[in-house]
């Protein structure tokens, strides 16, 4: 990897671009986004997590985030229609802050944008270039790239970061190697309005007959999205429209809430969960945000994972002549893996099999004894801080995994606890 970096290209001007922009430009490095100003009508990824605000505070946003965004205290999880779970985020008992904000995208991604731009950032709208020098996998800015932005960089950047997203331009350039998750789902959403209200303003996460849905409460509006099998979905229509109101007309869970309902904007769809690149760094270039790793909506970790590399990586490369992009990658792999085991037992039907078993349980000594502990665990999840805690990681690893086995094996439980797997 080139060391003593001076000059950075960051190709995407999402939140991870800009995050990583003006905390390098803080740290004197001379920076340039290439951005396409054009962004799309609503964008998944709207319930923050509060291990995510002390990162806003860092940045010194937070106050303009929470003048037009939705103070979210907690997360809300369904078994079915008429089986809820309430977490405030305060059970977790944490070192983190005990809210978050249910935001929307343009505007957040417009903060984030308008901040790195203040701090005088250079913003370069252009499609960039990236071509193979034809040594090994180093990286270069195209002629035409270099024209463009008048050589801002007085040749060629010292170090070329694939901010991106989803469209992974160095790792499809380069054609790395990548690790899919065995899920396949489709996610649909959009905005409505005239939904049945939520308060306080949770999040909700609702287990379906089929796949899942959320309910994120907006100022406005509420955010509705169902992740499903695409193949569930053939039979609702041709368009990703018709598939997305004829399923929440058919979908008890759905139909309850949003009967009444209305959209106020189009369907947006994403349908490539569960990918991780297996190389994040190269001769002179690096991979952050989703560029390098996506998993899944649920536990709203993307754009939390997207802003926290950000500022990972802004303090390897500040690390002087030396930057310890191995060290990079290692941390963000363990990351993403850490958080698709806690997805794992969302899918797997674990979790709902906790709630469920713990129902039954908790008027026995064993029940209040653990259900305090479970619960301020469990939270953590929904907060983003279990993934960091060494005693909630194994803590939750054992009630989901062989405390629930005991419990079957000897018959601790009122009622039939096979695990509700999301189909």
């Amino acid at each position: 990897m080139k060391k003593n970096i001076k000059t950075v290209a960051i190709i995407g001007g999402g939140p991870s671009g800009c995050a990583l922009a003006t905390l390098l430009n803080r740290q004197g490095f001379k920076v340039a986004v290439f951005y396409i100003a054009k962004r799309p009508e609503i964008i998944v990824g709207e319930s923050l997590v509060p291990a995510i605000i002390p990162m806003l505070r860092e940045l010194g946003i937070e106050d303009e985030v929470k003048s037009y965004s939705t103070y979210k205290p907690g997360a809300s999880v369904w078994v079915n229609k008429d089986e809820e779970a309430t977490s405030p985020f305060s059970y977790g008992q944490g070192s983190i802050p005990d809210y978050a904000y249910n935001v929307p995208r343009v505007k957040f991604d417009k903060t984030l944008f308008d901040l790195a731009v203040r701090e005088g950032v250079q913003f370069f709208e252009h499609i960039a270039q990236i071509e193979k020098t034809g040594n090994g996998d180093e990286l270069k800015l195209g002629d035409e790239t270099i024209k463009f932005i008048n050589n801002y960089f007085n040749g060629q950047p010292d170090l070329i970061v694939d901010a991106s997203g989803r469209s992974r331009t160095i790792s499809r350039l380069l054609n790395i190697p990548t690790k899919n998750g065995y899920r396949k789902d489709v996610a649909l959403f959009s905005h409505m309005i005239d939904t049945e209200k939520i308060e306080p303003y949770n999040i909700h996460l609702h287990r379906l007959e089929k796949g899942w849905a959320w309910r994120i409460p907006l100022p406005d509006r509420i955010s509705i999205g169902v992740v499903i099998n695409p193949k569930h979905l053939e039979t609702f229509g041709s368009t990703k429209e018709e598939r997305y109101d004829n399923y929440l007309k058919s979908e008890p869970t759905l139909q309850k809430f949003t009967s009444m309902g209305n959209r106020a904007t189009g369907v947006a769809q994403y349908d490539n969960y569960q990918l991780i690149s297996q190389q994040m760094y190269g001769t002179n270039w690096v991979l952050n945000g989703d560029a390098g790793g996506f998993l899944d909506p649920i536990f709203s970790s993307g754009l939390f994972l997207a802003i926290k590399g950000s500022f990972r990586l802004a303090r390897i490369i500040g690390d002087g002549k030396n930057p310890n992009y191995a060290q990079y990658q290692k941390e963000q792999m363990l990351e993403l893996e850490v958080w698709q085991k806690l997805i794992d037992t969302w899918y797997s039907g674990r979790l709902f099999t906790l709630f469920k078993v713990g129902q039954d349980r908790l008027d026995t000594a064993i029940g209040r004894f653990l259900g305090p502990h479970i619960q301020k665990h469990l939270t953590r999840i929904f907060s983003g801080e279990a993934v960091y805690v060494g005693y909630s990681r194994r803590f939750l690893n054992f009630v989901t995994g062989s405390m629930i086995s005991i419990m079957k094996m000897v018959g601790l439980h009122n009622r039939d606890v096979r695990d509700l797997e999301i189909k």
